[in-house]
Order: structure tokens, then C-alpha cells, then sequence
């Protein structure tokens, strides 16, 4: 596998010493160009980079990814505003919302999701997300629900799972369309990189789709 993949370690082993990383954005950014896009019909809302996210609020990698890439994200929305938009999709390892699994890697994880969804309809999905993943291991009934109250606003628990998670599954039937094998997959602009990249790398996808926009500062 080439170097800027994550290959399952934690991303902090992964970084290239200095003398590494000239050698290593020009091998990516070769790698990168060179990939076939699909189309991904999730709207841009006129932003010239696009990045969606498969996603599991379980998945080690899913949560080493969301916390490494924030400071990017950040970085790039204070130099050019609007530009740079991600999408969180839901794609989670339990087969009782996720028809493509036989087993589930993460049973009750469905859940999870469907937390976030009420969350975000009330403005609180940032939050959520960062609480699920800070708190993988400790998913359960109880804390869930005490976190959909305290963390994501949400009031009516129970009363509204039944419509986030035909939410959930719409996110899972997107995820089939385009082929989602695991978990976490991103689509920069329509390039898939599955399992994540080092942070650096995605700071490069992005720098050179910006370019490629003609989006400068």
C-alpha cells in the first residue's frame, strides 16, 4: 500500500519525518490526480470542494480521522470561507439498519446514528458527533439517551428514532450506490479514499482541488 495511508495504525505513528514530506505530497498528489471520480449526488451548496464522509460511530478509524482532519477543516475555512464543505453520511456496521452486512460489526451502533440525526435537527450535530466518538467504547442505551438529552438537545427520544433512522438507512442506500465497502470512505470532489488518509495528504487533496477551482487567496 502507498505510504499515505493510514493501514489501520494510529495516524500519529504515521507521520513522515521532514525529509519525508516533500518526497511524499508530490508521490500523492500524482496518486490523486490520476483516480477515477464518481459522481456523488450530495449538493456542494456552492462550495468548490466537497468532501463525504461513510461513517461509523464505532469505527477506531472514523474517530482517529474526525479528530485529526478538524484542524484542517478549520484551517481552510478561515482562509477561504465557504470553500471547503464536509458531509457527514451515516454508514453504520450494524445490520439492522445496514442490509449490506451479513453480521454486525457493531451491533446497536443504529442507534448511535439516529441520535445524531435528532441532533442535528437541533443544531447540536457537531457536538454529537464529537461526544460519539470521544465516548466509542462506552455506547450504550443509557448513555446514549442521557447524551441525546444533555449534549444533542434532544427532548423526545424515543418518539423520534423511528424517522432518524429511515434517515440512517437512506445514508446506508447512498453508501450502497456508490459502493461503500468500509468504513471511514470519503469522497473528495468525487475521488474515494477509502480507510482514510494521513492529515497531511487530505491537506493536500484539498489545497489541490482549490487550485484546480481557481480558488486562491
Amino acid at each position: 500500500a502507498l505510504a499515505f495511508f493510514r493501514e489501520g495504525a494510529p495516524i500519529a505513528a504515521l507521520q513522515p519525518t521532514t525529509d519525508q514530506t516533500g518526497n511524499q505530497s508530490s508521490e500523492f498528489e500524482r496518486w490523486y490526480a490520476e483516480q477515477p471520480r464518481v459522481t456523488v449526488p450530495v449538493s456542494n451548496e456552492g462550495a468548490a470542494v466537497l468532501i463525504v464522509k461513510f461513517t461509523d460511530f464505532q469505527c477506531p478509524g472514523c474517530g482517529q480521522t474526525h479528530f485529526s482532519y478538524k484542524p484542517i477543516l478549520a484551517k481552510f475555512e478561515a482562509m477561504y470561507p465557504g470553500a471547503v464543505k464536509q458531509v457527514t453520511k451515516h454508514f453504520p456496521l450494524d445490520a439492522t439498519c445496514n442490509p449490506s452486512l451479513v453480521q454486525s460489526t457493531h451491533p446497536g451502533v443504529c442507534t448511535a446514528h439516529a441520535v445524531a440525526v435528532l441532533a442535528a435537527r437541533q443544531g447540536r450535530g457537531p457536538q454529537m458527533e464529537d461526544w460519539l466518538y470521544a465516548n466509542q467504547q462506552a455506547i450504550n442505551p443509557i448513555s446514549l439517551r442521557q447524551a441525546a438529552a444533555t449534549v444533542g438537545n434532544v427532548t423526545n427520544l424515543e418518539a423520534g428514532l423511528p424517522q432518524a433512522l429511515e434517515a440512517v438507512k437512506a445514508d446506508v442506500a447512498l453508501g450502497r450506490l456508490l459502493r461503500v465497502r468500509q468504513t471511514p470512505t470519503f469522497f473528495v470532489n468525487g475521488t474515494r479514499i477509502e480507510g482514510g488518509i494521513q492529515p497531511q495528504f487530505l491537506e493536500a487533496a484539498i489545497a489541490y482541488e482549490l487550485k484546480k477551482a481557481g480558488v486562491s487567496k
